[in-house]
């Protein structure tokens, strides 16, 4: 299975829209995809996850990596539109204290 990772900019961010599970099959090439986006922009990162239904301890992983190399640049990453499922793999990691969340991805944007 093969998860797709497009983009759009705006002024502040860098919005990343995830489309398919964050396995140890995929995560890989989901992170290269992102840091190919994030190479070129300074901007603040949002990953709008509405449509991953799954998230291996690998999707983890590569959100925290992309949070790190953000934050050394002084950037934030959000995350957003995360559906129940999502949501309780980001609660029980604890991941919601080390990355804000929000609900949509107009509310994460207005709080960059």
């Amino acid at each position: 299975m093969h998860t797709e990772v497009t983009h759009r900019t705006t002024d502040a961010a860098v919005v990343i829209y995830v489309d398919g599970d964050l396995t140890t099959n995929t995560s890989p090439d989901v992170e290269a995809d992102i840091l190919e986006v994030m190479e070129d922009e300074g901007k603040h990162l949002v990953i709008n996850v509405e449509k991953v239904n799954f998230i291996a301890s690998t999707g983890l992983r590569v959100i925290l990596s992309l949070g790190k190399k953000l934050s050394s640049k002084g950037l934030k990453l959000t995350v957003c539109s995360m559906n129940p499922s999502t949501k309780s793999v980001f609660e029980m990691s604890g991941f919601t204290k080390l990355f804000p969340t929000y609900s949509n991805e107009e509310e994460a944007l207005s709080n960059l």
